[in-house]
């Protein structure tokens, strides 16, 4: 996960908060640095009713990430969820599904 978590809360915050109130079982996906220089977190463009739902979103997201950044990406089951890995020659990128209740505080 980022070193600055202040960063996510910020862009969920933004994100979720002034453009729509997402339900207490909504699911988003986000991708984070986890290696190597960082930038900002980067969240999917839906949300989703179930985490099955939200493996859509991890695919989508790691297809993105690896064409814009020029690397690889992958996508394994974790723990009941899909997680995502992009590996770039200057990034290592996360990108996992989080319920709402799992988000920081906003």
């Amino acid at each position: 996960m980022s070193s600055e978590p202040t960063e996510l809360t910020d862009l969920l915050e933004t994100t979720l908060t002034d453009t729509l109130t997402p339900a207490p079982d909504a699911y988003v996906v986000v991708a984070e640095v986890i290696h190597g220089s960082p930038v900002a977190p980067r969240l999917g463009d839906h949300l989703y009713c179930s985490a099955e739902c939200a493996e859509h979103g991890v695919r989508e997201l790691v297809s993105d990430l690896s064409r814009e950044e020029g690397g690889s990406g992958f996508v394994l089951p974790h723990e009941g969820r899909a997680i995502g890995c992009v590996v770039t020659r200057g990034r290592m990128w996360s990108v996992q599904i989080l319920a709402r209740s799992e988000l920081p505080s906003v």
